[in-house]
């Protein structure tokens, strides 16, 4: 490789808003996120090609320019993404939303940031909210994207190299009633999908649901119903585990209780009833229910590729299996997490890479490919996708350019 500086020149940006499928995804009408916009980006460089990236919905587009304009001229073989916003030998003065150490954040800057996004103030910052105000994803998937194109290299070889060339993937929705569900599971059983995640609300609505369908889910199936820590305690909610323990097929529950509640935890995981997955949004969250043995799984990722490795490997040291968490993105970000779950040896549970099933559109070509409950891996220089300009006029809301 050459010593010549290797620079971004110029940004051409995309605000876009892309639906979802909400007749599939059995979607309240009061949920706002899937109508966030999504920044895409192209990156012109001194190589003579471009690189892609992509920051988490709601990212607000001061964070995209700042972090754009931060890169410009920057000679990227002297830069890492973990490293780029931390100042040496002061770890305190690294920006509070940088992965590492998101959970040093203040209650007012995750209150505004919850505000932001949408989300329970329950959750910790997530990695979206950017580093000191600018956006670490968009970041980490344009170094990864035009580092793996100079050197000729997939991310995944950047990333420590793939142990897997199929990562197994699970069907999805948000809060399906009866007759959704039926047509979820239908359409799985098509697809030779042969598990679903779901989301659940306070009251278990979505396990009713499982519960009145029993019948009809076929044993050699998986369920997982994600209850984002919305059940209080086990003794309120013993009649969702009991019909739960009742449906025919595998079930995993994540997040049943509050993290806090870690008595309750391990009562159900105790019991057998399901496998029981810890969502660890963070190094704390993850350290702590490793501690406590709290879980059986782990649900990590969904930010970092850097971040979602090492908590994996500090869960297979503990042989624990995990799965890539998502946040529902476009195609620059589904590619970016397909390389690093492939790279994680104990990332054996189905991965949230679902967009291709559940958005309108990805914006990249080529599209995510898939065999049976498996996404393939992809051995193209970078990330190994580009932005699919035709479709994305189609959902742009707004245009940007960020020059030297």
């Amino acid at each position: 490789m050459s010593n010549t500086k290797f620079c971004f020149t110029s940004f051409k940006i995309w605000e876009v808003v892309v639906p979802l499928d909400g007749s599939m995804l059995g979607l309240p009408a009061e949920v706002a996120w899937p109508k966030l916009p999504i920044y895409l980006v192209e990156g012109a460089t001194s190589g003579g090609f471009s690189a892609v990236g992509e920051c988490a919905r709601g990212t607000p587009f001061e964070s995209v320019q700042k972090t754009l304009q931060g890169l410009l001229g920057v000679d990227l073989h002297k830069t890492t993404p973990p490293t780029a916003w931390m100042k040496p030998y002061d770890p305190q003065q690294v920006p509070s939303g940088y992965p590492v150490w998101a959970q040093g954040a203040g209650e007012s800057q995750q209150n505004a940031i919850a505000d932001a996004v949408g989300m329970t103030r329950l959750y910790p910052v997530w990695s979206w909210a950017g580093a000191g105000l600018a956006s670490y994803m968009l970041l980490e998937s344009l170094w990864l994207d035009a580092m793996g194109k100079r050197a000729g290299m997939a991310a995944h070889q950047l990333l420590g190299g793939a142990v897997r060339r199929e990562v197994p993937v699970d069907l999805w929705a948000v809060r399906p009633d009866v007759s959704q569900l039926r047509a979820i599971l239908k359409a799985a059983g098509q697809r030779g999908i042969r598990g679903l995640k779901i989301k659940s609300g306070v009251r278990g609505d979505t396990v009713l649901s499982l519960y009145a369908l029993r019948e009809e889910l076929p044993e050699d199936f998986r369920i997982t119903v994600d209850a984002m820590c919305a059940w209080r305690t086990s003794r309120e909610n013993g009649r969702l585990f009991e019909m739960l323990a009742e449906l025919p097929c595998a079930v995993q529950i994540e997040d049943p209780f509050p993290y806090e509640n870690r008595d309750d935890w391990r009562k159900v995981r105790e019991s057998r009833i399901a496998t029981l997955i810890c969502h660890a949004r963070g190094e704390n969250v993850l350290e702590a229910a490793l501690r406590d043995e709290i879980a059986d799984a782990f649900n990590l990722g969904g930010g970092s590729a850097y971040e979602f490795l090492k908590l994996a490997t500090v869960a297979d040291f503990h042989g624990k299996d995990c799965w890539h968490g998502s946040g529902m993105e476009l195609g620059v970000l589904q590619a970016l997490h397909l390389h690093a779950a492939s790279c994680a040896r104990n990332c054996l549970l189905a991965s949230d890479l679902q967009s291709e099933w559940t958005r309108e559109h990805t914006l990249v070509h080529p599209r995510m490919s898939y065999r049976g409950n498996s996404a393939l891996l992809s051995d193209a220089p970078g990330l190994g996708v580009e932005l699919d300009l035709k479709s994305l006029e189609r959902y742009c809301v707004k245009h940007h350019t960020i020059t030297l």
